[in-house]
Parts: structure tokens; sequence; C-alpha cells
């Protein structure tokens, strides 16, 4: 297993190994993991969109049930060859979902023509890539417009954290993110998630969680570190600040109290409206990627 598949694919820690290694950061996740969920605007039953979140099939697939909009995070494959995205694309375009988009991922490495030979091999080889009824953006928005009548924006990046020689990587440290994202977006998909949430404590990219706290997208669906598979409500307000801030100064005795201030803010003050979602949709986990996990199905 190569140095990045095993930091991406790794075993999450226990508990208590958690608790040693970094307490006020372990007792942080605790409190925000129980804080009050917010009011969830109510929508009725034929004005919500049904969206199925799929990532990270490398080369694998299964059964998808019936939505609005199916959304895969990219990683479509292994190795990234032309074989293989064939076989991947077909089997969406399989799908009967009346909106079908999809990005890329690292691992799909011809979709980068960054990466392309100087012979025009792999250019080539791009160009004859079908993708039918599959909406591919690559940096790019859309506008939908599903069965019941609403809109949606839609903006998808393939890019990711670098960590070893794959593709749309950039460098850590190097802010792609900053007003990248439109601001109307609804639904946002990113390969890589954002630092501090469903990230397999702390490998998300922190330039990523600031666009998200100015740009307040409805749905945020990623994948590519497998073990963060998972949903979760998004506030934006003050309990989620403080707990982002623990994780990334990796603890802190000042930053734990100010999470637990703001817990008890949340808890017993008065409950806002919350209608921020976000999903690791990470379909293989394992530590050789031999875990099946099930689509995640949301609603907004």
């Amino acid at each position: 297993m190569s140095g990045l598949d095993a930091l991406l694919h790794r075993r999450p820690p226990s508990a208590w190994q958690l608790l040693l290694r970094g307490p006020f950061v372990f007792l942080a996740r605790k409190l925000y993991s129980w804080k009050r969920g917010a009011i969830r605007p109510h929508l009725a039953d034929d004005q919500r969109i049904s969206v199925l979140c799929i990532s990270d099939t490398h080369n694998s697939q299964c059964e998808l049930p019936d939505a609005d909009i199916l959304i895969h995070a990219g990683d479509l494959t292994q190795s990234g060859s032309l074989q293989e995205l064939n076989q991947s694309i077909a089997w969406l375009r399989a799908q009967s979902h009346g909106v079908k988009v999809v990005i890329a991922g690292n691992h799909d490495i011809l979709l980068d023509a960054k990466r392309d030979d100087a012979e025009g091999k792999a250019a080539a080889a791009r160009a004859h890539i079908d993708w039918g009824d599959i909406s591919y953006l690559e940096d790019q928005a859309l506008m939908v417009t599903c069965k019941n009548g609403r809109c949606l924006k839609i903006y998808g990046s393939p890019k990711s954290p670098r960590h070893g020689n794959w593709a749309f990587q950039y460098a850590r440290h190097d802010d792609v993110w900053n007003n990248s994202v439109p601001d109307d977006t609804d639904i946002l998909i990113t390969h890589c998630p954002a630092h501090a949430h469903l990230d397999l404590g702390g490998l998300g990219c922190r330039h990523l969680l600031s666009e998200l706290w100015r740009v307040h997208p409805m749905l945020h669906v990623f994948g590519h570190i497998h073990g963060g598979y998972g949903h979760e409500w998004l506030h934006f307000d003050a309990l989620q600040n403080s707990y982002e801030r623990t994780i990334l100064a990796r603890g802190g005795f000042w930053n734990f109290l100010a999470v637990v201030r703001a817990f008890c803010g949340n808890y017993f003050g008065s409950q806002d409206e919350g209608a921020y979602q976000m999903v690791n949709a990470s379909m293989v986990g394992g530590l050789r990627d031999e875990m099946r996990r099930k689509p995640i199905m949301v609603y907004i």
C-alpha cells in the first residue's frame, strides 16, 4: 500500500487513543457532536429535492436508489485509465436519475490535462470519453432545474491537497479556494473535505473551510478521506467556529474553554434555523478498500 493509501485509508484510532493523543481536541469533538440540532426549514413534499451522494467508488459499482439528483464526488477509478473511466461512466449513464453531476478525483489521472504527455496520447484518449447525459464539472458551475421546478446552482471542483503524485493536486499551504466558489452556490461538490469535518481528524483543507464560511452552500458533497464517511449538519455559529479553531490549533485549554462556553449557549439558548448539510460519500472503506458502503441520500 502506498504512503497516500496508508494515510487516507488508515484504521480510525480508538477513543482511548484519541483522548491520550489530544485531550482537549477529543473533548471538543465530543461537545460538538452533542450540539443541539437547529430548527430544520420545513419544505412541502412537492418542494423537496432528493440528492443521492456517492464518491470514491474506485471501479466498484452498486445499486443506486432513485433520486432527483445523483452526485459523484470523484475517484471513479483506481488508476485513471481510459478503460476504467469508460466502465464507470457507462454505469452512471445507465442510471435513471434526472440530473447526474460528476467531478474527478485525484485517482482519475486521465482527466487532468495538466498531466498530459508531450506526445498527446492522454489528450487523444480523453477525447474518446462520452459523458452522455452526465454533467462533468471541473472548476465550473451548472444551473439545473429539477422536475418540481426548483432551480439550483451546482459548483464542482476536483482539487485536493497534494500528497503523492496524483491528479488535480495543490500545495497544502496554497489558498486555491479563495473566492473560487460562486456566492450563490446551492450545492458544492469537491473531492476533498474541509478541515475539521468528516475528515478523519484534520486531514481536510483549512482554505476550503474558509470558503464554506463565505458561501454557506446548503449542501457540500465530497469524499477522498474514506474513513470520514458520514453526514453532518452545519450551523455556521459560534459553537462551530470555536470547535474549528480548537481543531486547527490541535487543542489548547483556552480554545477548549471557548467551545464549552459556545456549547452552553447553543444548548440553553434559542434555536437558530440551520439548513446546511455536509456529506462524505466515500463508498469504499477498510484498510484495503474491501468495505462497501451505502450511498447517502439527503433532502434539500
